[in-house]
């Protein structure tokens, strides 16, 4: 009997990429927790033959339902930037999903989870430490549960959230992460991966795999990019992190303290189990250039 896993996220990137290849196996049955059982990504989910159940992490007896009789589920967590108190909501967000597992009986939970950068670093970076905080009441309960950690998003360039075409026709690409190498991968890519987890639950449970397709260096993606995006040229920003922690959005210093932890830390990714997993996982480069055509329609459509 096809075994049910509960997908949060799944009209996202990371939960996408989790019910997208789960869908493609027989040995489960998807089922979508979502707040709006009606958008267009949640329906096309449905067509694929995913069950689709309506959830807040704001009412923790819709949680309790949506994990009632599932056998494990992807647990992702957002933050609400926009909100000054997005980080002590996320821990409680997380936290009623925990205690919602753990009262369902659910016999695999996969938390999509990052490193402690207050604890391990001295300094904060409310957008991991959420995160990390979340993971260690998990722990704390009981729960039966797999830690998953993603890096940059290769998908990120699709969005152009941080390319910018300069009056000389250039592209700069806005990681101030100041030389350092970083960690990245395809969260296309690592939806298999993690049914290799849910798919051998004895082998991953109590484990902690910090994806990486591989580490490379800004000035890298850039020379990748340039290659088969040719003539369109791409190169790194010059700005510091401390000149991006002051750029005027909302959010800056949140994610300057992230580009911080990048350039000075020592995030926990491993590519070599990341393709024990998935033998699969692309890297940058062949990423590239099997979305060559995405990526100039989005740099078409967006700049």
């Amino acid at each position: 009997m096809a075994k049910v896993i509960a997908v949060f996220g799944a009209t996202g990137l990371q939960g996408g990429g989790v019910a997208n290849a789960l869908l493609e196996d027989s040995d489960f049955k998807v089922r979508v927790v979502t707040r709006n059982a009606f958008s267009d990504k949640a329906k096309a989910l449905q067509e694929r033959g995913a069950e689709v159940v309506e959830a807040s992490f704001d009412d923790p007896g819709s949680l309790e339902r949506a994990l009632q009789g599932a056998h494990g589920t992807f647990v992702m967590t957002q933050y609400a930037i926009e909100r000054p108190d997005f980080y002590q909501l996320e821990i409680k967000q997380g936290k009623a999903v925990a205690d919602a597992a753990k009262a369902a009986g659910v016999q695999h939970v996969v938390f999509s989870s990052l490193d402690a950068v207050q604890k391990t670093m001295g300094f904060p970076c409310l957008l991991y430490d959420s995160k990390a905080h979340v993971e260690e009441y998990m722990k704390s309960i009981g729960l039966p549960v797999t830690i998953v950690k993603y890096p940059l998003y290769y998908e990120s360039y699709l969005s152009l959230r941080l390319v910018k075409k300069l009056k000389d026709e250039t592209y700069k690409i806005g990681y101030a992460i100041e030389g350092a190498a970083i960690h990245g991968v395809s969260v296309t890519d690592m939806g298999f991966a993690l049914r290799e987890i849910f798919k051998n639950k004895d082998e991953w449970l109590g484990r902690t795999v910090g994806f990486s397709g591989d580490k490379l260096t800004i000035q890298q993606h850039a020379d990748i990019l340039s290659k088969h995006l040719a003539p369109n040229l791409f190169k790194p920003t010059k700005m510091t992190v401390d000149e991006f922690s002051n750029l005027p959005f909302q959010g800056a210093k949140h994610f300057g303290d992230m580009f911080k932890f990048w350039r000075l830390g020592n995030p926990d990714h491993d590519a070599e189990l990341t393709r024990q997993l998935y033998p699969g996982t692309r890297s940058f480069d062949q990423w590239v250039q099997d979305n060559k055509g995405a990526l100039l329609s989005a740099m078409a459509n967006n700049m």
